[in-house]
């Protein structure tokens, strides 16, 4: 039953109905139905399905295991059993930390260690089941099989609220381990409990860096019992520890179906920090409060985009797909503007800080979605990364996690982020700072965690990074991008010099094509370009692209489409070129790397350098081949599953791709001030802006069968060149499709 069904027969129930009037009401759908937060919770997709708020610093999930790649969320589909709820979590990505401030309802003996998922009897994990466990927007639920226990979960920005339903028992607990971590290791954990009031820390090191995070736990009821476990010993009745292991529990009397609300509040600076999230955030409110607030929170931002058409299941896609972008980047300081990054505490000034910055995957749509939608957000998103220049006294992060750059991946695209802000026009971003922050992050080398040195002081030098460095042509071509997008600003700003030399530098993936070859291609330090390989084996191709995805690179100009197609021999032999390549079924042998996957000859979907690579057809005399390659990928590499997308969801960046995709356009390069035209899912999609004005498209004659693009206008005036200007999109235009299921 929908929601809005629901609150119908509420109204009636407290009301009363007219009898006599048998009309059925036709109830209509909240966009809150169409998220499922399940989606990505199997597969490789690495989503989970807990509670939180739109880009909140608590995400309350379950955990099921904290080793293996498929837990970097802590959760998966083939779980039969749970740890707990721990309140931070990473959204889709590829490797994991987090799982801070683990809560374990209980009943029977108390048990301090979660036990293995093999046997659950020998901790105080509970077996469950997939049919007694629900999720929905700020909201999750399960039944605990081993203790009959209903946990419930919501949160606000900084707080956790649990609701424990128990059964009659006079062994009813509630266990706090905060030395639980996902793929992370704890150092040090205190726990303090009061009469209903748990406090404590966590100090861990992993991805995220080494870190403290500090809890305050409120209960609804006193305690009857407490004691905490140290060294490896319970100690009952004793009220604090710290130690390498330190955790705690208390206990309770419950009567049948008796309900306990816990709220834990967390920071990343200090005790007295946790204190104050929880008081400002959840003082005076209970579970039902606070969950109505998150549905509220949700709906606002979710009910930016109104669409209309499709099918049910594709619409699932869209608003769960949306959900996914509002989940990261992280709220990451505390109601008093205090934050902790770069190994230092901070104030925000003006700004709200975040961390949580995939910037290799999500300057891709993500970024450039929330600049259409949420440029008050974006704008914090963008004074957040360049703080951590002129307030920290640091360099703006290549892959930023609670504070910790952990330099995965390549590039600098926080250079990327906050160039396509500022040309979307995001107000409330100072471009001068921005600029300089941007210089620096380009002259800064920094030895990638995933994939070997920088080859940045080589790239300056030669005017391309060397196949002496790992990675080679994959970091050439990113950094030509990242160096296009610091040119575009400087030009901006009227800073000729940094513009012309920039500009320059934007140029050095020609340094890398091989003309006979017609290929971006390895070279050496001397000049010389490397030898052959052959091509249908993984392990030659590792060494100088990204998860081995020669053919995903060998596109990657989004700067200098135009200047890429004269490379490859003009626009007749750039569109034999990519018909070749989405036709090559070449078997390839040797380890294939987990990320590719989804493969259309040997374009790969799941792999996020690639994911302009189907709208480049609109620089041939064939963007009806675009039209067709874009629905397919919308069929066949999304669906309303828990494995629903092809790979890992990378922070919303796979949803991301699908959200442009359906509403017919694409930011091909982000930091243009254009969006390229592809084709329409939706009969009617309305997209809400914070000025007020509201854009819209419309498909007409559009259909499963209609996919290609007969014409299309802004306002009334054909657009020719397949191009969507931006401030069209803001001004609240209107784009009009006319759909066929014909093509040239």
């Amino acid at each position: 039953m929908r929601l809005s069904a629901i609150l119908f027969v509420a109204c009636c129930f407290l009301q009363g109905c007219n009898a006599p009037q048998k009309q059925e009401v036709q109830s209509v759908p909240s966009v809150l139905d169409y998220v499922d937060p399940f989606i990505g919770t199997g597969g490789h997709v690495h989503t989970f399905p807990g509670a939180t708020v739109p880009f909140g610093m608590v995400q309350l999930s379950p955990d099921g295991d904290t080793k293996g790649w498929d837990w970097c969320s802590g959760y998966h589909q083939s779980d039969n059993s749970l740890m707990g709820f721990s309140h931070t979590h990473l959204s889709g990505t590829g490797w994991s930390d987090l799982g801070d401030i683990l809560v374990m309802p209980t009943t029977g003996e108390v048990k301090m260690v979660p036990g293995s998922k093999e046997n659950p009897d020998e901790g105080f994990r509970s077996r469950f089941n997939h049919d007694n466990e629900e999720a929905s927007a700020g909201y999750y639920r399960v039944f605990l099989k081993d203790y009959a226990i209903d946990a419930e979960l919501t949160t606000t920005e900084r707080v956790g609220i649990h609701r424990y339903t128990f059964p009659k028992s006079d062994a009813a607990h509630v266990i706090f381990d905060p030395t639980h971590k996902i793929f992370g290791k704890t150092l040090l954990s205190r726990v303090s409990v009061g009469k209903d009031v748990v406090r404590g820390y966590s100090h861990s090191t992993g991805w995220g860096g080494e870190r403290t995070t500090y809890f305050t736990a409120k209960f609804s009821k006193p305690f009857s019992a407490v004691g905490v476990y140290k060294d490896g010993q319970k100690l009952e009745g004793q009220t604090e520890a710290e130690a390498e292991d330190a955790k705690a529990w208390v206990s309770f009397e419950t009567k049948e179906g008796e309900q306990i609300e816990v709220k834990v509040a967390i920071s990343g600076v200090s005790q007295e920090g946790a204190d104050k999230n929880l008081e400002v955030e959840a003082s005076g409110k209970d579970f039902d409060t606070v969950l109505a607030e998150a549905k509220a929170k949700w709906e606002e931002k979710l009910s930016r985009i109104q669409v209309t058409g499709g099918t049910e299941d594709q619409k699932t896609i869209f608003y769960t797909g949306l959900y996914h972008n509002f989940i990261a980047p992280n709220l990451w300081m505390d109601v008093d503007g205090k934050y902790w990054a770069l190994d230092q505490k901070l104030q925000a000034d003006g700004f709200a800080n975040y961390s949580t910055f995939s910037l290799w995957d999500t300057f891709r749509a993500t970024h450039p979605l929330l600049s259409i939608i949420d440029q008050k957000t974006t704008a914090d998103f963008a004074n957040s990364l360049i703080a951590r220049y002129h307030d920290g006294n640091g360099t703006m992060p290549v892959w930023e996690l609670t504070g910790y750059d952990n330099v995965c991946m390549i590039g600098y695209h926080s250079v990327s982020m906050i160039n396509d802000a500022l040309a979307k026009g995001v107000k409330g971003i100072d471009p001068e700072k921005a600029l300089e922050a941007m210089i620096d992050a380009s002259l800064t080398c920094k030895e990638s965690s995933s994939d070997g040195a920088c080859g940045l002081n080589e790239y300056i030098e030669l005017g391309y990074v060397p196949s002496s460095v790992d990675k080679s042509v994959s970091k050439t071509l990113e950094y030509a991008y990242n160096d296009w997008c610091i040119a575009s600003l400087a030009q901006k700003l009227g800073k000729e010099d940094i513009a012309e030399k920039y500009f320059k530098r934007s140029e050095n993936y020609r340094n890398l094509f091989q003309k006979d070859k017609h290929r971006f291609w390895m070279k050496g330090e001397n000049g010389t370009w490397h030898d052959d390989v052959e091509m249908n084996k993984w392990d030659n191709l590792l060494p100088h692209y990204i998860s081995g995805n020669f053919w995903a690179y060998d596109y990657f100009v989004p700067h200098n489409v135009e200047d890429l197609v004269a490379l490859k021999g003009g626009t007749e032999a750039f569109e034999k070129d990519m018909d070749a390549m989405l036709a090559n079924n070449t078997p390839m042998v040797g380890d294939q790397h987990v990320d590719i996957s989804g493969f259309i000859g040997k374009y790969g979907h799941g792999d996020e350098p690639g994911h302009h690579i189907p709208y480049l057809y609109n620089y041939t005399d064939s963007p009806w081949k675009s039209q067709r390659l874009i629905n397919e990928i919308r069929n066949t590499m999304y669906a309303n599953a828990v494995d629903g997308m092809v790979n890992n969801e990378d922070c919303g960046q796979m949803s991301a791709w699908y959200i442009f995709s359906s509403l017919g356009f694409y930011p091909l390069c982000p930091g243009e001030s254009y969006y390229n035209i592809g084709t329409p899912l939706w009969n009617e999609a309305k997209i809400q802006l914070e000025d007020g004005n509201v854009f819209t498209v419309k498909a007409n004659n559009v259909s499963p069968e209609n996919i290609y693009v007969k014409s299309v206008t802004i306002n009334g005036k054909p657009i020719d060149d397949l191009k969507l200007l931006h401030k069209d999109v803001m001004a609240g235009g209107e784009l009009v499709f006319e759909m066929t299921n014909e093509h040239p």
